[in-house]
């Protein structure tokens, strides 16, 4: 596998996430039909081969239609039946377990949280046997450390499914209103909070800043980053294994934030919000002037907005420019029945067929081809749109980390930092949080390492 240096870091919480092998041989399988995907001279190829339905827990329902349709047609035996999740990490695990002790296992899923509890419970079949004999992988060029972000103790316990960029956001005409001209690539996180004061006109219901939560998530750790305050995303340190949220620049930033609220008035809090009927809730009203979004939210401002909308990165900081990225963690549950058939659904992720897929869609290529590149040009989601903050998002990009780190899902930052920002919680609240934390998850680390020793 070839590796080009890029930034990236272990992936954690989800939520949202919509969203590559020309050719394929593994076991002496040999998949190919072509790059148009037709089953011409099919029927006598895959003849002898017996039907297997994988099993698949998915938040995507029919989103994915396309996708499965695309890998069934280039291995017409297998069938994808994707089994709809239902809540968060806990109801995950115990959907595999009910559908295990039922003998009907799935055999794959999609993860939220920690990997390590799946791990713990001896949930995941460790991928990478399977990723040394997989020969298509030979001349992908690949993010550096791109699949072992997902590794822990020597075992590869799931692969992106999907790399998911973000941006900010943009109503040109609110900013047209106040005869401000859409902003550069290159802006600042004092352009950001100048544009976001200028534009505010409350006798309109005009903000800002919509009033949403995914500048606590996205838009703060950024600008930690950005401006050198911390390393990684979610605060933490250079090795992923203490969270720096209680240094005093951190709290500086939080404090900045939480100015746009209590001293702007760009942005509203939750009981203000409440007050004027949540309307600055949703940037699709068009009363807001910026907001965040990824793939999830582009469909409907292309169906529904009836505003000039654009998207811009998230601003340049101090030291750096960083995009912001979430990885859908993919793993194959050690429970499956068709181990061999379910990891040809892995690899399938990274043909040109399916990264195509993923780009018309809103998301990153995960493999690094100029060919790809270029495709961003051709795609309509992007027509008349600022293409080249899409471009951007793959060559200065962080992740969430958080998938094998110890305790992150009992990482309480997210909430701790909207109590601060949108119901003005007491800031000190971050010092005995963070601590608390940090020792945990040392003491977490401890557990495993003694484990693994015995």
């Amino acid at each position: 596998m070839i590796n080009k240096r890029k930034q990236t870091f272990v992936i954690s919480i989800l939520l949202m996430f919509m969203l590559v092998l020309t050719s394929c041989t593994f076991k002496g399988w040999d998949g190919e039909n072509g790059a148009d995907g037709s089953n011409r001279g099919q029927e006598g190829q895959y003849s002898g081969k017996t039907p297997v339905t994988l099993k698949l827990l998915t938040w995507g329902g029919e989103t994915y239609k396309e996708l499965y349709d695309k890998f069934n047609a280039k291995y017409p035996w297998i069938t994808i039946e994707p089994v709809q999740i239902v809540g968060g990490d806990d109801e995950i695990m115990n959907q595999i377990i009910a559908l295990e002790a039922a003998g009907t296992p799935a055999d794959l899923t999609w993860v939220v949280g920690d990997l390590l509890r799946y791990e713990q419970s001896g949930l995941l079949e460790n991928l990478k046997p399977y990723m040394d004999e997989d020969a298509s992988f030979q001349g992908k060029v690949l993010p550096d450390g791109y699949f072992d972000t997902m590794a822990f103790n020597g075992r590869r316990l799931a692969v992106p499914f999907v790399d998911v960029p973000m941006w900010i956001i943009v109503n040109k005409d609110l900013l047209a209103k106040h005869g401000i001209d859409m902003p550069s690539n290159d802006w600042s996180f004092d352009d950001l909070r100048d544009i976001a004061k200028r534009v505010t006109d409350p006798a309109a219901g005009e903000y800002g800043l919509t009033t949403n939560s995914d500048f606590v998530m996205r838009l703060l750790p950024m600008k930690a980053a950005a401006d050198g305050h911390a390393p990684n995303l979610a605060y933490l340190n250079d090795r992923l294994t203490q969270s720096l949220l209680s240094t005093p620049d951190v709290m500086a930033d939080v404090r900045w934030l939480t100015e746009f609220v209590t001293k702007d008035g760009s942005m509203l809090s939750w009981a203000e919000s409440k007050a004027q009927g949540d309307v600055v809730k949703q940037f699709i009203n068009g009363k807001t002037a910026f907001d965040i979004a990824g793939d999830w939210l582009l469909p409907t401002l292309h169906k529904e907005a009836d505003f000039n909308w654009d998207i811009l990165p998230f601003p340049r900081g101090q030291v750096n420019q960083y995009s912001f990225h979430i990885y859908g963690p993919l793993a194959m549950l050690s429970g499956s029945k068709h181990k061999e058939e379910a990891y040809k659904w892995i690899s399938f992720q990274f043909e040109m067929e399916a990264q195509k897929w993923k780009i018309e869609k809103g998301a990153n290529a995960s493999v690094i081809d100029p060919e790809l590149t270029a495709y961003i040009d051709e795609v309509p989601l992007w027509q008349g749109k600022n293409i080249e903050a899409v471009k951007m998002t793959k060559d200065n990009s962080l992740v969430l980390p958080g998938a094998t780190i110890p305790g992150f899902s009992e990482y309480n930052w997210i909430n701790v930092i909207n109590d601060i920002v949108f119901q003005g919680a007491d800031i000190n609240r971050i010092i005995p949080e963070t601590e608390a934390w940090n020792k945990k998850t040392l003491e977490l680390r401890e557990h495993w390492k003694r484990n693994r020793d015995k």
